[in-house]
């Protein structure tokens, strides 16, 4: 049981309405809501427009679940992982902590030892963010730092307030799936001023 009570509905809606999916994660963000709709909005950014590969960006966010024990990333991602091309037993060896995985891209085996260091140090070696440069580009070096720390910010907050796993995890997969053409055309709206 979470160790705060989730926000009542109306307090909570603001935030939920921006996500794909209401999850209890972004139900507790609604305790913060100065912060909370950016962080929905920030999230889904990172699933869905980034340049980073999908089966990429899973495998890191089930690296980064098992590096800070988040059984709720791990629960949530392990259904999106396989619907990118990840069997199960790849995207259980990345949570595991392993970084080369058979069948993985070299771009991906990277990207995973970056995800460990970045993870335990808090920053990366000379010789990382030079791999991490020749294999994803700088644009998506950027994007994979940004998309650890923000997968290591919500572990936090679910590790520490314990909030409750809920079953929705092949709807979070369902929903990924189908929200790169949406955000995609939200923003190029947003782009032009259309959006309201």
């Amino acid at each position: 049981m979470a160790r705060f009570p989730y926000p009542d509905e109306r307090s909570s809606h603001a935030v939920l309405t921006r996500s794909p999916v209401p999850l209890n994660v972004f139900r507790m963000l609604a305790h913060a809501p100065a912060v909370a709709e950016p962080t929905v909005d920030l999230g889904v950014a990172l699933l869905s427009a980034t340049s980073l590969p999908a089966r990429l960006r899973e495998a890191v966010i089930l690296s980064v679940a098992g590096r800070v024990g988040c059984l709720y990333e791990q629960m949530q991602h392990g259904p999106i992982a396989q619907r990118t091309g990840m069997t199960a037993e790849q995207a259980a060896a990345a949570a595991d902590g392993t970084v080369h995985i058979d069948g993985l891209t070299e771009a991906e085996q990277v990207a995973l030892a970056a995800t460990h260091e970045l993870v335990r140090e808090h920053t990366l070696d000379h010789a990382t963010v030079s791999a991490l440069r020749q294999t994803l580009g700088e644009r998506q070096a950027v994007e994979l730092i940004m998309l650890i720390g923000y997968y290591v910010m919500l572990a936090n907050l679910l590790n520490a307030l314990e909030v409750d796993f809920e079953s929705a995890s092949e709807e979070i997969a369902s929903a990924v799936a189908e929200l790169s053409g949406e955000q995609q055309e939200t923003l190029s709206h947003h782009s032009r001023g259309d959006a309201s």
